[in-house]
């Protein structure tokens, strides 16, 4: 005959199977939030730029995500990495591990699948290189998996160590693997990133002049930001030069869209206006003739705006002829404060056979100045989404009078900077041209 359970202990019994539960729910819920957070880790290393950074990252995510004491990341040339990167608890560490001296390790560099080694001082008995736990014992679990570029060019090796034996399994090698081909990809792309990039620089570099001219009896600025952008050749550019003695020529021009097509049809637009001004002195006429090349082109729905002047010192006045290519129209800041804006009409060059050009002559007093820009800082948006607009730049230009032409050119592009919050999602260029009062008048 069976007697019935103490009510008592049944109780105790219940009491501890929920905490049993509760604790091991507890440490779920603690390795989900590990795990998510990894997970967090490694999306976020897919906008990382720096090649030791993400290294680092996906090395430190290899060691949390399979357990081992010791994660490391061992280059070849390739990698643009000099040294091995290393996660491990410094405590933990006596002597550091050479996988490349291992022969056992050491293919792993030119393999196509991991290495999995469950006991290295069994296989391996006397060999030096699997470096030394903080108790004077060698590392004995080892994986490693090969980090191979799109195309197999060998990078390197992810190696994953623990200091016990049979410590990985297939899902350590499995994870090892899939993280080892990640920072292949991420490598490589970063590669080809900064390869592209220093490229749009020197693009870049050579539709901007490389430094400003000095003319005689004009101050002469310039401001240029590029947008912050996936593109980083932008359509925004400026030229000063000199054309005839004593003649200069003022460019600043917008192209549409941005890239390696943009660039193009920049540097196609900057140097035929050079090669157009020196036979012709009418800048209508000069920008007429520009739209009749783009057109030859054929650049289909690719289009630039160009403001287009000439200046000339006249006696001890400082005077200027003036074209607009569809362009943003330029602002004339007099010495007294007064913002003018100059509306000099005409239609955008590279799109019709035909187009209207209008051309304006004007004086510069001393201590005028003439401002030239692109959209960029006329279309800025504020976080509501409002333009920044021309009054937007003629109020700034109002607190500008009296100041010399480098204060007044980076006012502006501050101001444009700061109404976006500090996003620049255009490119922005600006050019001041200011008559020196000792010079003129």
């Amino acid at each position: 005959m069976t007697l019935p359970a103490d009510p008592v202990e049944q109780l105790k019994e219940a009491e501890l199977a929920v905490a049993r539960l509760e604790a091991e729910r507890d440490r779920l819920e603690a390795e989900r939030d590990r795990l998510e957070g990894i997970v967090v880790r490694l999306g976020a290393l897919a906008a990382e730029v720096d090649a030791e950074g993400l290294v680092q990252g996906v090395t430190a995510a290899a060691r949390d995500l399979t357990g081992a004491t010791l994660a490391m990341f061992v280059p070849t040339e390739l990698a643009a990495l000099s040294q091995p990167t290393i996660v491990c608890e410094p405590a933990a560490l006596d002597e550091l591990p050479e996988p490349s001296r291992v022969p056992l390790l050491a293919g792993t560099l030119w393999r196509v699948s991991p290495v999995r080694l469950d006991d290295a001082l069994q296989a391996d008995a006397g060999s030096t290189g699997y470096g030394r736990f903080s108790d004077g014992n060698p590392f004995r679990s080892w994986v490693g998996a090969p980090v191979r570029a799109r195309y197999g060019d060998a990078l390197g090796a992810l190696f994953i160590a623990h200091q016990c034996p049979h410590a990985f399994g297939r899902r350590e090698e499995e994870m090892a693997q899939g993280l080892a081909a990640h920072l292949g990809t991420s490598l490589d792309n970063l590669a080809i990133f900064q390869e592209r990039s220093g490229v749009a620089r020197a693009l870049q570099q050579t539709l901007l002049p490389p430094e400003l001219p000095e003319i005689p009896g004009v101050d002469v600025a310039a401001r240029y930001r590029p947008a912050k952008s996936m593109a980083p050749v932008g359509g925004d550019f400026y030229d000063i030069f000199e054309v005839r003695p004593g003649v200069w020529n003022l460019i600043v021009g917008d192209v549409s869209g941005v890239g390696p097509e943009a660039a193009a049809l920049t540097g196609i637009a900057r140097y035929a206006v050079r090669a157009l001004a020196s036979q012709e002195a009418s800048p209508a006429k000069v920008l007429s003739q520009l739209n009749d090349t783009l057109v030859r082109f054929g650049l289909q729905d690719r289009f630039c705006t160009i403001l287009y002047a000439e200046l000339r010192l006249d006696g001890d006045v400082l005077r200027m002829k003036m074209a607009n290519g569809g362009h943003p129209y330029p602002y004339l800041l007099h010495a007294d404060g007064w913002v003018e804006e100059l509306d000099v009409h005409g239609t955008l060059l590279g799109m019709l056979n035909e187009v209207a050009l209008e051309e304006r002559d004007l004086e510069l007093a001393p201590g005028d100045s003439l401002v030239g820009y692109t959209d960029g800082v006329t279309e800025a948006r504020d976080p509501s989404g409002a333009f920044f607009g021309p009054d937007g730049l003629a109020d700034v230009l109002a607190g500008c009078a009296g100041r010399p032409a480098s204060w007044v050119a980076q006012k502006i592009e501050l101001a444009v900077l700061e109404y976006q919050a500090g996003v620049t999602p255009d490119d922005v260029a600006i050019v001041v041209m200011q008559a020196l009062p000792e010079q003129v008048g």
